[in-house]
């Protein structure tokens, strides 16, 4: 073999084992919940004229719920109302769900993240303020 073959062969393999190590070095974390099943936390919440789940009528923030880190948290939103609405979850589902009048629909997630995430609606409508101090504590 000559000399610059050599050379080619060594720095191939040098730049093979720098990209494996710069795969492992950039690749994502895992996730904290990895192999870890969590419980299924089940919650309704009821959009109509009122807020969410009557939040009109509560001090503080409404509707609080609770999950423990790695549960599997559904949300069921039913908006009761004729005008749309929104449902978010701060940094579950920032973007959420938008129900027109009438309907239903389901946000799910893995609670991985432990702390305090505020619910709120993604919504300009005639009762938004109502819907924007919603809580998820993730224990």
């Amino acid at each position: 073999m000559r000399t610059s073959e050599v050379i080619i062969i060594a720095l191939v393999t040098v730049a093979l084992g720098a990209g494996g190590v710069f795969a492992v070095l950039l690749s994502p974390p895992m996730s904290p919940c990895s192999g870890v099943t969590g419980a299924i936390r089940s919650f309704t919440i009821i959009v109509d004229l009122t807020g969410y789940n009557g939040s009109k009528y509560q001090t503080g923030p409404w509707p609080m719920v609770t999950a423990q880190r790695c549960d599997t948290v559904v949300f069921t939103v039913v908006n009761n109302d004729t005008q749309p609405h929104g449902f978010a979850v701060a940094s579950y589902s920032n973007v959420g769900l938008e129900l027109v009048g009438g309907d239903h629909q389901k946000l799910q997630f893995q609670a991985t993240r432990i702390g305090q995430f505020r619910i709120y609606c993604t919504i300009n409508c005639s009762v938004h303020i109502l819907m924007q101090n919603g809580l998820l504590n993730v224990t």
